[in-house]
């Protein structure tokens, strides 16, 4: 005799009770699991949120936690690319933190950020003890403006985010601070002048930025460069430097020092023929270098509605730091060039970093030039390509015992770090790098800047009238179409 048991509710509830339980004792496995191991992909096409090898090792080589505060809204453009590649940033170390701030949605404690912090606009600022860096938007990324010349918004050339981040980590778990000192006494520009259009207070604000202290030295009279400086500034001087001031200089370099020099276009006292060479020429001229008494000017790399003597610079030689400078140009409103000793001095390297193109030149017959503002190249003049700024490093004898190198740049104008000048094209990067190859920090300036995805749909109006038709008529009559036929065949 065949019997059928038909199971009892009650423990058709238990099965399924237990079915659930299993069901989401295994779903939180997954995702337990899954939040310790997983694996992030990069679509994109330029690779923009893949991290370098130098960064992955930079992460896990942290000893001090470091805390990252991005201080922006959710609908600030730039928020969903920093927040994607902090993430990945996040997953490589443990001891990085991660925290959005966003002002509008909690100002109390925005202020309160702001007051301890010191940041004046939208940034990601890094922290590590007592040391900061505040990354701001427009160290992030540089905008193309090609179409806002048309009316459009300007674009993202290239995304500098995991160089700026990286060196900001290095920045704020490095053991030293470095110490700036800008030279006075001479008519140079005023660091600490922020409204100045002439000033260098960005020059001096990037430099903090990079975790940087900075004051000003009066160098006249002293017998040396202050105990603990790591780089001295020789910002736009006016006046000449005293043989004296030019000793103690010497010395600090050939001990091991490092400088910025950006020497302006400026006639020497009573002499409207000749530059001024603000007492500096034995100094350089001791490293391999000239200053030359000349203007340098680029028809072929003119810039519209200026002047021959605004040149648009792109050509770069190799040296760290032009590294990430290739393709990206740099504007000097006004400048002389810095010449190479074709005989190399004893004990110093030199290298040319900025040139112009090969129709370029240095032009000397300067009245001419400030009477017609038209420049005629003749074989008086400094033949071309002409270069606008060089570096210099002291050689290490064969057989000596490592020792600290004297590093310095020589920058043939200061008009195009002044602050309305540093905004233009990639001034502000070839400042940076600049400033941290003279420190020797070489790794806040190894990696490249990535180049942004640019996707573009062009569509004609006959295009546009096939895809409303499409969207606005065909699929929703196809919806309606499918649906009478699930109906009628129900009907059925």
């Amino acid at each position: 005799m065949e019997s059928n048991t038909v199971p009892s509710r009650s423990t058709y509830r238990a099965t399924l009770a237990i079915s659930v339980v299993l069901g989401l004792g295994i779903l939180v496995l997954v995702n337990y699991i899954g939040s310790r191991r997983y694996a992030r992909f990069d679509w994109t096409t330029t690779g923009r949120y893949s991290l370098s090898d130098k960064t992955v090792n930079v992460l896990k080589d942290l000893k001090a936690p470091v805390q990252v505060t991005v201080f922006m809204t959710a609908g600030t453009p730039l928020y969903p690319e920093v927040d994607e590649l902090l993430k990945r940033y996040k997953a490589k170390s443990a001891m990085l933190t991660v925290e959005t701030l966003d002002p509008t949605r909690n100002p109390a404690r925005a202020k309160t950020f702001v007051e301890e912090t010191g940041v004046r606009n939208l940034a990601v600022v890094f922290r590590a003890g007592d040391k900061k860096k505040i990354v701001t938007e427009d160290r992030i990324v540089e905008y193309d403006y090609a179409r806002a010349r048309m009316g459009g918004d300007p674009s993202v050339k290239n995304f500098r985010g995991e160089q700026e981040f990286t060196s900001a980590i290095l920045a704020v778990t490095q053991g030293k601070v470095p110490k700036v000192l800008f030279t006075s006494g001479h008519g140079e520009r005023a660091f600490d002048a922020a409204r100045s259009r002439e000033g260098f207070s960005e020059v001096a604000e990037s430099l903090k930025a990079d975790n940087c202290t900075v004051e000003g030295w009066a160098s006249l009279g002293a017998a040396a460069v202050p105990e603990g400086a790591d780089l001295v500034v020789v910002a736009g001087p006016r006046s000449p430097f005293t043989e004296a001031e030019r000793d103690v200089l010497k010395k600090y370099l050939d001990a091991g020092g490092r400088a910025l020099l950006f020497l302006d276009v400026e006639f020497s006292p009573g002499a409207r023929a000749a530059l001024s060479d603000f007492g500096l020429s034995p100094l350089l001229s001791s490293m391999g270098l000239t200053l030359d008494s000349d203007v340098v000017v680029d028809p072929k790399n003119a810039l519209p509605m200026m002047g021959a003597e605004t040149v648009f610079a792109k050509s770069y030689r190799a040296h760290p730091v032009t590294k990430l400078l290739t393709g990206m140009p740099v504007v000097f409103p006004l400048a002389r060039s810095v010449s190479v000793a074709k005989v190399p001095v004893p004990g110093w390297k030199t290298t040319v970093l900025v040139e112009t193109s090969a129709d370029g030149w240095g032009e000397t017959s300067l009245k001419d030039l400030e009477k017609s503002g038209r420049p005629q190249k003749d074989d008086k003049d400094v033949a071309g390509p002409v270069s606008l700024a060089a570096a210099v490093e002291q050689d290490e004898a064969p057989g000596a015992a490592p020792k600290k190198k004297g590093r310095a740049v020589v920058f043939g104008d200061a008009d195009w770090a002044s602050n309305a000048g540093i905004a233009n094209a990639s001034n502000r990067l070839l400042l940076s790098s600049a400033a941290n190859w003279a420190l020797e920090r070489e790794s806040l300036v190894a990696i490249p800047p990535k180049m942004a995805d640019q996707v573009a749909v062009t569509l004609t109006r006959s295009d546009m009238g096939q895809v409303a038709f499409v969207v606005m008529l065909l699929l929703p009559l196809a919806a309606i179409a499918m649906g009478i036929a699930i109906w009628a065949r129900r009907r059925k």
